[in-house]
């Protein structure tokens, strides 16, 4: 991929919601991806020994939890994409699946068994697209894997124009947010956002109690309202047949207790939301208040995550608190934590099909020390949030920062080689050594701003590399 000339920048996003779910025949004049045919990737073998496929065979996808069948489809305009897979599922046992585009979880649906490995039926799932191209991926819940996947057929219809409600699925979220409320989504770490596009001159945001929350109207500055609560007005006197914008807010920490709550957008008169796409990858932070950006009070759009994730054109967020450290020793250990929705809930409720991350960067141990944690224990931990992290992000490249202070670098970098001769490949040590200087330090410890564009600035083309 190709980085971003700016850090600050547009970040678009796609929208998928299901609309339909049936088995029918195969749909009109669609375009056809056969799951055999490059660039579709399937996580186990192509066949072609059971007899009615389309092409030269058909994804016969490994029998675990995550062995997947993806496609890459391209769509001319924004609208109502038509998901028509053509499947055989020879079993009485119907077979469930997560439906993710571009990493994000649109949905789950299941696959009916048809009777013989010979039957083929067609799956009918209805998703909002935005233009261009898009990554379509079927990924298995149970062990008993997919169906045998034949083709993909693809059609779009007219764009879904939406309500601005947080339940709008044109609304793209990024990062932890609770949804059990449909009136207000909650943000959980530092550094969740939504992006939308929408019809209308002007836009507001609706919100419960007062916060902070920052702004940017077509991928423009990024603007503060402090203190703002109830109906507030972002941006009036727009032109253009759409416009975009992108929403986040100050986490609560600390002496801080502000409401980190999306209660819809405020359309103008016969406005709507309509797609926005969503960039293919998605970088999920897992640190300390370094990682948050404390105490630099632009956070978290000036922390070294948020610059990242800008210059690689991806998707990001911070699952990061002040204090953090990796091991749950008499401290808010990351080792466990990640695996919640935000720092408020005291059990593991994340579910990690809500989306991919592509990459996972870990900038954890500063503050261990403090709280007795020996080299042995600090190693044995770090294997094992390597491991969760595998688990959780079965594909995912993982990045381990060496701290800037210093400390455990040995142990990080053994957990890191542990993990390598343990099989996962996708799992790397970086060497932060001489990245900053006193200079670009708030104190001994926290980077200013200027700290934290250096740390960006060696770190994005250190994952670019993989993507």
């Amino acid at each position: 991929m190709k980085l971003r000339s700016a850090f600050i920048a547009g970040v678009t996003m796609l929208a998928g919601t299901v609309m339909a779910l049936t088995i029918t025949p195969a749909m009109a004049a669609p375009t056809r991806y056969e799951a055999e045919a490059a660039p579709a990737t399937c996580s186990g073998t192509i066949d072609s020994n059971h007899p009615g496929f389309s092409g030269t065979g058909f994804c016969n996808g490994t029998n675990a939890i995550g062995a997947a069948a993806q496609f890459t489809v391209s769509a001319s305009a924004a609208g109502t994409a038509t998901l028509g897979v053509r499947f055989a599922n020879g079993t009485t046992t119907a077979r469930p699946v997560d439906v993710t585009v571009n990493g994000s979880r649109v949905t789950t649906t299941s696959f009916e068994g048809t009777g013989a490995w010979s039957t083929w039926a067609t799956k009918t799932v209805s998703v909002s697209v935005a233009s261009g191209s898009s990554t379509i991926r079927f990924s298995p819940t149970t062990a008993n894997g997919l169906p045998n996947i034949d083709y993909l057929n693809f059609e779009v219809g007219s764009p879904t124009g939406g309500n601005g409600r947080p339940t709008d699925a044109n609304i793209q979220y990024y990062g932890r947010w609770n949804r059990s409320d449909p009136s207000y989504y909650s943000m959980g770490w530092a550094g969740g956002y939504l992006d939308a596009r929408f019809t209308g001159s002007s836009i507001g945001v609706r919100q419960r109690g007062t916060i902070d929350l920052y702004y940017s109207i077509n991928s423009g500055p990024l603007r503060w309202r402090r203190g703002v609560s109830g109906n507030v007005t972002l941006a009036t006197g727009l032109t253009g047949t759409t416009n975009t914008i992108r929403i986040g807010y100050r986490e609560r920490a600390g002496s801080y207790t502000g409401d980190p709550v999306f209660g819809g957008l405020i359309l103008a008169s016969g406005g709507q939301t309509v797609p926005i796409a969503r960039p293919a990858n998605f970088v999920e932070f897992i640190g300390d208040s370094i990682t948050v950006g404390q105490p630099n009070s632009n956070r978290p759009f000036t922390a070294y995550p948020w610059l990242t994730g800008e210059a690689l054109g991806a998707g990001h967020t911070q699952v990061a608190q002040g204090g953090a450290c990796l091991v749950s020793q008499d401290c808010v250990g990351m080792v466990d934590r990640f695996r919640r929705s935000s720092a408020f809930v005291n059990y593991d409720d994340w579910d990690f099909s809500t989306y991919q991350a592509t990459a996972v960067v870990i900038n954890l141990g500063t503050n261990d020390v403090g709280h007795g944690v020996s080299g042995t224990q600090f190693y044995q931990n770090y294997i094992v949030i390597l491991e969760r992290l595998r688990r959780a992000y079965p594909d995912a490249h993982i990045f381990a920062m060496r701290t800037f202070r210093g400390r455990y670098v040995t142990e990080t970098r053994n957990a890191v080689a542990a993990r390598n001769a343990a099989g996962d490949g996708k799992v790397y040590f970086v060497d932060t050594t001489n990245w900053i200087g006193t200079g670009d330090l708030v104190d001994t410890v926290h980077p200013n701003d200027t700290g934290h564009a250096k740390i960006a600035q060696r770190l994005a083309p250190i994952i670019d590399q993989y993507l």
